[in-house]
């Protein structure tokens, strides 16, 4: 990499007395994300199998992404009416109250209480950290920012599985639950100084109302959360219906608004519409391994916590990985890739099911890889197709909606997966010679992904016009 010349904007201006509180706090912000999602994630199960609650594991996983959609929506109208540094206190504070929860639990409901308000917490303080890298952080550094977050994530996937793991290992799964709080202080400390009363309020005229539309969508995400609360109960899937009934009648309210609050073509045929639809349905199918496989792994190798932990974070890995590779290419070159990273998906969905059904390790990470390049592929192209087709005037919003649209697919397909893995029964059967609810789980969503996979091809006729 060349290190750009130029007086400001070097790495040692980042550490200037202006700006290395901003970039501590963004940076501890966004770290407290990274680092409590990965430090815990072969943890949780480890929780919930000694309070006795593992058919209720994918409910923690819904409500907390459920939780991280809400507090992205609200992030800036909090700030709007609090300012911003009440916004990041009020985020620190329920992110403490959610770890405190998940450490202290006595029920996988309480546990699922906490990881919920640890998510709207994560939403918060995430959406507030990026919006405020333009009011704290010079033009000419904006680049290094994100750089910056880049080594913190990276950071965290390296450090994460260590801390979590032999955390549970040494003291159990209740103080792994408790090593993200330093950050937390961190944040917390860097708040009070760095955001002061040039940063208390924003301009409220301009704001989009949420109002209906988002209750609706809201409510229907739920609806397909819930029914990770009813594992084995074959009526849970009338509340799938509920939740898909919700979602198109909260679009065609908002559709009719002057002042829409979701992107109009949005879930449409359209090439926008096309990438939304990928940046949905990619993470419902991929959620079956983000709520099964850690327990799955414990189950049928009897894996520690740490080795664990670092398999799970192949699938970041690789997804870093093909971003960086591509990011090398033309952008017709990405956007022709893009069409064929659902397909992707679904042969490394596939892997993953027959590496757990035939206990043959090597082809669960080589699932593992393929799953984390498709979305590679797709993220970051997907995203630039639909910006260079989007009006100038809606970009920001549309930018914005992406993340929350991705966050939302792991919500939903969090309880979609849960709910087929209880009435399959893959709880019981994990690790014993019966293998069907494998089969049954993971098919279910390489079947889902070759939806996107169709979606995806027909994107081919609009990227050859755009890249032309």
């Amino acid at each position: 990499m060349t290190e750009i010349s130029g007086a400001g904007t070097g790495w040692r201006d980042m550490l200037s007395p202006g700006q290395r509180g901003a970039v501590l706090l963004i940076s501890s912000g966004v770290g407290m994300h990274a680092f409590n999602d990965l430090a815990i994630a072969a943890s949780i199960p480890v929780a919930y199998a000694a309070l006795d609650s593992l058919p209720f594991l994918p409910l923690a996983y819904a409500l907390f992404f459920l939780g991280v959609v809400l507090g992205g929506l609200l992030s800036a109208e909090l700030r709007a009416r609090l300012g911003a540094r009440r916004t990041a206190v009020t985020g620190a504070l329920l992110f403490s109250t959610g770890v405190a929860l998940t450490a202290l639990a006595w029920t996988g409901w309480v546990f699922a209480l906490g990881r919920a308000l640890q998510g709207l917490s994560d939403g918060i303080i995430v959406a507030l950290c990026y919006g405020l890298i333009p009011d704290l952080i010079r033009k000419d550094l904006v680049a290094r920012v994100f750089s910056v977050e880049a080594i913190v994530w990276a950071v965290a996937a390296g450090l994460g599985p260590l801390a979590g793991g032999y955390a549970t290992e040494a003291l159990g799964w209740r103080a792994a639950m408790l090593v993200c709080l330093p950050l937390v202080l961190i944040f917390f400390v860097a708040a009070l100084p760095v955001l002061g009363e040039a940063h208390r309020r924003a301009d409220l005229s301009a704001r989009r109302p949420a109002g209906l539309p988002v209750l609706l969508a809201l409510t229907g995400t739920l609806c397909f959360a819930l029914p990770t609360a009813l594992p084995g109960r074959a009526w849970g899937a009338a509340l799938v219906l509920a939740g898909l009934a919700l979602f198109a009648l909260a679009l065609r309210i908002d559709g009719k608004r002057d002042k829409a609050f979701f992107p109009r073509r949005f879930f449409s045929l359209s090439v926008t519409g096309r990438g939304a639809w990928l940046n949905f349905l990619m993470p419902i199918s991929q959620s079956a391994t983000t709520v099964f496989l850690a327990l799955a792994l414990t189950a049928i190798w009897g894996m520690s916590p740490i080795w664990v932990g670092w398999i799970i974070i192949t699938l970041a890995l690789s997804w870093s990985g093909t971003a960086m590779v591509l990011s090398n290419l033309t952008v017709r070159q990405r956007a022709g890739l893009l069409r064929f990273g659902p397909m992707l998906q679904v042969v490394g969905l596939s892997c993953v099911a027959i590496g757990l059904g035939t206990s043959v390790l090597p082809i669960v990470l080589v699932g593992q890889v393929l799953s984390g390049a498709s979305f590679g592929m797709v993220w970051g192209p997907a995203t630039e197709v639909i910006m260079r087709i989007t009006p100038e005037a809606d970009k920001t919003r549309v930018s914005s909606f992406l993340p929350v649209l991705q966050t939302t697919g792991f919500a939903v397909g969090a309880g979609l997966v849960g709910w087929v893995a209880g009435m399959s029964g893959l709880t019981e059967t994990l690790g014993t010679k019966v293998t069907a609810p494998i089969y049954v789980l993971w098919g279910s969503a390489a079947a889902l992904s070759c939806i996107a996979a169709t979606l995806a091809l027909g994107m081919r006729p609009a990227t050859e016009e755009l890249t032309s």
